[in-house]
């Protein structure tokens, strides 16, 4: 402990005697969440739709069945209830509920008109809109279908849409907690590969090589002590994404600063393992951007997963941040808790300690 303490000091006294790094870290999360444009398009397809059918009739089935020849969903369950289908959609397993109501086509029959629900997961605002938009206009064209038909006078279904976890489609909602995780991406994963290069160019590395430190010891230092300043920067993101924005947990702190925590020692661990690999700053910093860019745009952190080609959606697994964006947004927009998240919780912190593990293998301590 006395080695690892004189380490942390030194690593504080480093980073706040460089006058550009303190610097860096308050306007990295201002700029971020204030500046960064926030509108952006996203092609919507593979939509999956829980149906709950209470009528069981042949036009249920017709309707159904024009749904899933569309290209446009996924018929991802049957459920006998509605609040089946919820539990669906809450687990993520669904996008969109559609319950047809019992007696639907002996209402048509008689001409009495008829509504279709439609539940619509809007923690992504666009896919909820686009994907409800969708399913309307399928319901629409079915309705117009049977109105040509002698069993129909009219138009006869009308469709009642409602928006799940985001009722008024802000797109900022979703957008802003992917804001909060490229803090973390940055903060967490630059600034300690920085600053282990940063030292190997001035030659300071060299006196912790020769002395009795053990490489355990330096390599959590820097852990914990960027873990920390990754922290404040979320914290930063945070407090700006909820007065700001508007964003409020709709679950606990816990999981979402526990969560953070976690990817942070990820971050700083495979940060740790770039710099291990590298002999300047300039070959560091590419190396990290490249990485980076991968973790942003194939997480689902700008992309929805659903919308990716089905090989690439595989890769996601192997992305931490996948995890970490699925915990933030559920726990931001949808309130759950850790028991939701088990799975996510236990693949990002395996992540964390595997990434670790491997920093302080890969870091080679001569004399």
């Amino acid at each position: 402990m006395g080695a690892f303490k004189f380490l942390f000091v030194k690593e504080i006294k480093q980073f706040f005697g460089n006058p550009f790094m303190p610097v860096v870290l308050i306007l990295l999360p201002l700029l971020l969440m204030l500046v960064v444009p926030l509108a952006a398009n996203m092609e919507i397809r593979d939509v999956r739709v829980a149906i709950v059918d209470r009528d069981c009739s042949d036009m249920s089935e017709q309707l159904v069945a024009k749904i899933s020849e569309s290209g446009y969903f996924i018929l991802s369950s049957h459920e006998d209830t509605y609040a089946g289908a919820m539990d669906e959609l809450g687990k993520g397993n669904a996008d969109i509920i559609m319950e047809i109501p019992a007696g639907m086509e002996r209402s048509v029959v008689r001409g009495e008109p008829v509504e279709i629900y439609i539940a619509a997961n809007a923690v992504n605002s666009t896919k909820g809109s686009i994907g409800g938009g969708y399913l309307s206009s399928i319901v629409s064209d079915f309705s117009e279908t049977l109105a040509g038909t002698p069993v129909a006078a009219g138009a006869p279904l009308t469709v009642v849409p409602q928006f799940r976890y985001n009722p008024n489609l802000e797109y900022k909602l979703f957008m802003v907690p992917a804001l909060m995780i490229v803090v973390i991406v940055l903060v967490g994963g630059f600034f300690p590969t920085i600053s282990i290069v940063t030292e190997k160019e001035k030659g300071t590395i060299e006196q912790i090589n020769v002395s009795p430190v053990r490489k355990r010891d330096f390599i959590f230092s820097k852990v914990i002590f960027y873990g920390i300043l990754g922290i404040f920067a979320f914290t930063v993101a945070f407090l700006i994404a909820h007065f700001v924005y508007g964003l409020a947990s709709n679950g606990g702190l816990l999981e979402i600063y526990v969560s953070a925590m976690i990817f942070l020692v990820f971050m700083a661990g495979f940060g740790l393992v770039i710099s291990n690999y590298s002999d300047t700053l300039l070959q560091s910093v590419f190396m990290m951007f490249f990485f980076v860019l991968v973790f942003m745009l194939m997480s689902g952190i700008f992309t929805p997963v659903s919308s990716m080609e089905t090989w690439s959606q595989y890769v996601t697994y192997c992305l931490p941040t996948r995890y970490f964006v699925n915990i933030l947004r559920a726990v931001c927009l949808k309130g759950s808790s850790f028991a939701d998240l088990s799975f996510d919780f236990v693949m990002l912190s395996a992540f964390a300690v595997a990434i670790n593990a491997v920093a302080v293998i890969t870091y080679k301590k001569q004399s």
